[in-house]
């Protein structure tokens, strides 16, 4: 038996502080639980190895009126809103699989199968990329917190990219550009995807299920204990206490991953013709889109986007360029720096 907690819509800092709260108060005797809820409005959210003013235009964030909070797991900066249906689950580590990959697996198979049965083409990529038909349609996270296996959710009703994109911290107008365009050509949507958008509680009743289906357990209702809610509480008040707030924030991003195998990297290169600025997005094994400042510089960039990221694939494009062999060799560590 597994616990199911239908939360609702709750406000931003508790959609965080519920599932920290319940790893914290979690032992041995306490339920498996899984808990869906939406957050009523909207904010963002970095990892635990992040630091929020490296990452985003905190300043902005709270012109807007977008919370930042910086969660106890890792991963990259996210926006959430109340178009996203978080699902948390929590488990006691004596019950959960003990390799990170199997973790991933058993605990995102119930998310995977729930998107094929609303007739997409879903897949787990890699350790723990969910997409459809190779484009990314839900953020996922997980780590241990003290007694518990964590693995968060998220399914993308709507995505509001230009959101997103204004409020990174980003070193150029080119970054931020490339990583826009990136968001809205390899993340998508139920909305996008289905053509209209489906109820949140359809798909929390088939997540549900598919939960029941791929774990081989029942999703009973249940109710937070006093002890959860005292836990869950004191979560807010640390969450709060860690929040990013603007000031000497160091240098911007330079490197960013988009979805999967897309990345958006940015790098200077001093050559005699002057100092060059390379912004390219890398998607795989090809060089997806680059943008080179100066703009004199702008016909070497048309041709070399799309090109492979293989030095003799992208030296058969600078052929007669100056600085076309420093440039190749900068792509190329860009790319592995991506990997």
């Amino acid at each position: 038996m597994i616990r199911r907690l239908d939360l609702g819509s709750v406000p931003p800092l508790r959609s965080q502080a519920i599932y920290h709260g319940l790893a914290a108060a979690m032992a041995e005797a306490t339920p498996d639980t899984i808990v869906f809820c939406a957050p009523a409005a909207p904010y963002f959210c970095v990892g635990y190895h992040q630091q929020g003013a490296e990452v985003l235009d905190l300043a902005r964030c709270r012109r807007e009126g977008w919370p930042v909070y910086r969660r106890r797991i890792g991963g990259g900066a996210v926006y959430l809103d109340g178009s996203q249906l978080f699902y948390q689950v929590i488990v006691h580590r004596s019950r959960a699989p003990v390799m990170v990959e199997r973790i991933y697996r058993t605990y995102l198979a119930g998310p995977v199968e729930a998107l094929r049965r609303l007739g997409l083409d879903a897949a787990l990529r890699g350790v723990n990329e969910v997409e459809v038909d190779g484009l990314r349609i839900a953020g996922t996270g997980g780590g241990r917190l003290g007694e518990a296996v964590v693995v968060v959710g998220n399914f993308l009703f709507d995505f509001p990219a230009r959101v997103m994109a204004r409020a990174w911290r980003v070193p150029s107008p080119s970054f931020r550009r490339l990583a826009r365009e990136g968001l809205t050509r390899y993340l998508t949507t139920l909305r996008r995807e289905l053509g209209v958008t489906p109820t949140m509680a359809r798909v929390t009743a088939l997540l549900a299920e598919c939960y029941e289906a791929t774990l081989g357990r029942r999703l009973i209702p249940g109710a937070l204990s006093a002890r959860e809610e005292d836990a869950i509480a004191r979560a807010e008040a640390d969450l709060s206490a860690d929040a990013p707030v603007p000031g000497n924030a160091g240098d911007s991003l330079r490197g960013l991953k988009i979805a999967g195998d897309t990345y958006v990297r940015e790098h200077t290169l001093p050559t005699s013709s002057g100092v060059l600025r390379l912004t390219a997005r890398l998607r795989g094994t090809r060089l997806d889109a680059i943008e080179i400042g100066p703009r004199r510089w702008r016909p070497l960039a048309r041709a070399l986007a799309g090109s492979l990221l293989t030095e003799e694939a992208l030296l058969g494009r600078v052929v007669g360029a100056p600085e076309g062999a420093p440039l190749v060799d900068a792509l190329l560590a860009m790319s592995r720096a991506a990997r």
